[in-house]
């Protein structure tokens, strides 16, 4: 049996608790544990379908492809943080159904530690499937546990081109030209009575504020975070330090819509859509979500402004990768009764579903099937995309994702309270110092 952390022992017998006392525990499971004699397979399936993903795929092809090897497929689809929170109410009373979608990096920890997924890398061996080595980093105890599927995610910051034009700004480069823009669109504001907001943020869930601070060191310093993490400086370094105090420039400036603590993140993006805001730090999943609403030629992609003191010509070659270690896709129940054939679907879901994002919308190839080429007509945003992938010299880590999921959740909270107010810049990087410690050592 592998260690449980003892929070995610505390989180699973709160969560136990609490559906037992409100009657929604279960006598015997929801989903049958043994085949029956003669008996169809029968798999059930949980799987995020959000802004994340283009199109239809995702839901529609378990349908086709349980038709195909004659197994009934039951997909049940959540938003991705409703999903976060039924996987761990699954685990807590044994409800988890045959195969799960999960996030990358440290979210899987409490599932794979808890002894809830299924070793798969000898089923990827048999099948053939060449994935590339990223998408196969091997969990703590040398085994995997996830079949990629979902296309990976970096930072990146869209911004709108009609309102950047209406305006009269252009996308900035630097930490100067971000302020310029904030003043210009204050006094447009003014001047028209409109309440247009330079840097559309949700924060209600907490991440899109730490992945705006995360992108800020990263533009001071982006080999900070290995430096933080190989000993060299400490979290009270003058580079984390002024991050702090950029964000707490942005808020006094007014770069945020007044609501921005109270909004999520699916409103926050829905926003933009509707021309309320002139920039979207986000992920890079979302950009078929925002060119479908808003039209291909509606918006371009950027990095974030370099942020530092000194000039850097090449600063939008540092990406922040979203998963860095363990890459998304799906896990399989260790209790399923159809171990095989639960493998077998997902080897050809993850196949059938790379295939259509790298020929139909240009996501970059899990595998090595060269075979496998983007169209020749990429909508120019996709194509500001891929050139900022071509081009990296650095990845950085997300650092919610490397984080052991406690301490991460926590310095997550703890962003929230800085881009709040809540606590100065100092008392912002005392505390992180705390929850960073955590940070796995390179």
């Amino acid at each position: 049996m592998k260690p449980i952390y003892r929070y995610q022992l505390l989180i699973c017998f709160i969560l136990s608790l609490s559906l037992i006392i409100s009657g929604c525990a279960k006598p015997q499971s929801e989903f049958p544990k043994t085949p029956l004699e003669n008996k169809k397979t029968e798999l059930n399936v949980w799987i995020f379908f959000d802004h994340n993903t283009p199109g239809t795929h995702y839901n529609d092809l378990w349908k086709k492809l349980g038709q195909e090897l004659g197994y009934t497929v039951n997909v049940k689809t959540f938003a991705s943080e409703e999903l976060k929170y039924k996987l761990r109410i699954g685990l807590a009373c044994d409800e988890l159904p045959d195969i799960f979608a999960v996030w990358g990096g440290t979210f899987p920890d409490f599932l794979i530690n808890a002894d809830t997924c299924l070793p798969i890398q000898d089923y990827i061996k048999n099948s053939g499937l060449n994935y590339k080595d990223s998408y196969l980093y091997p969990y703590a105890d040398g085994n995997n546990y996830i079949i990629p599927c979902l296309v990976e995610a970096y930072a990146v910051t869209y911004y709108n081109k009609s309102l950047m034009k209406k305006i009269g700004v252009e996308p900035p480069k630097t930490w100067n030209d971000l302020l310029n823009i904030v003043h210009a669109v204050n006094d447009y504001n003014q001047k028209h009575q409109t309440n247009y907001s330079v840097i559309e943020l949700g924060d209600k869930d907490n991440w899109l504020g730490e992945l705006l601070y995360d992108m800020i060191v990263n533009r001071i310093d982006p080999y900070a975070l290995d430096k933080l993490r190989t000993g060299k400086i400490d979290f009270d370094d003058k580079i984390f330090l002024d991050a702090a105090y950029k964000v707490v420039e942005l808020v006094d400036a007014g770069a945020f819509p007044k609501d921005y603590l109270q909004t999520g993140e699916v409103e926050s993006i829905q926003n933009f859509i509707q021309n309320k805001s002139l920039l979207l730090p986000h992920q890079s999943t979302i950009v078929f979500h925002l060119m479908e609403n808003m039209g291909n030629d509606a918006i371009g992609l950027i990095q974030w402004p370099n942020s530092g003191s000194n000039p850097n010509s090449d600063y939008g070659k540092y990406l922040i990768d979203i998963n860095h270690t363990l890459k998304p896709g799906l896990a399989i129940n260790q209790k399923t009764a159809y171990k095989d054939e639960a493998a077998k679907i997902c080897l050809k879901f993850s196949e059938e579903v790379n295939k259509i994002n790298v020929t139909k919308y240009g996501y970059l190839n899990l595998t090595e099937d060269a075979a496998l080429t983007p169209p020749n007509d990429l909508p120019l945003p996709v194509k500001e995309f891929t050139t900022m992938v071509a081009e990296a010299k650095y990845y950085t880590s997300f650092w919610y994702s490397i984080l052991p999921q406690n301490e991460a959740d926590e310095w997550r909270s703890l962003t929230k309270k800085l881009f709040a107010k809540a606590i100065t810049p100092e008392e912002f990087i005392k505390a992180g110092a705390k929850h960073l410690a955590y940070l796995p050592k390179k």
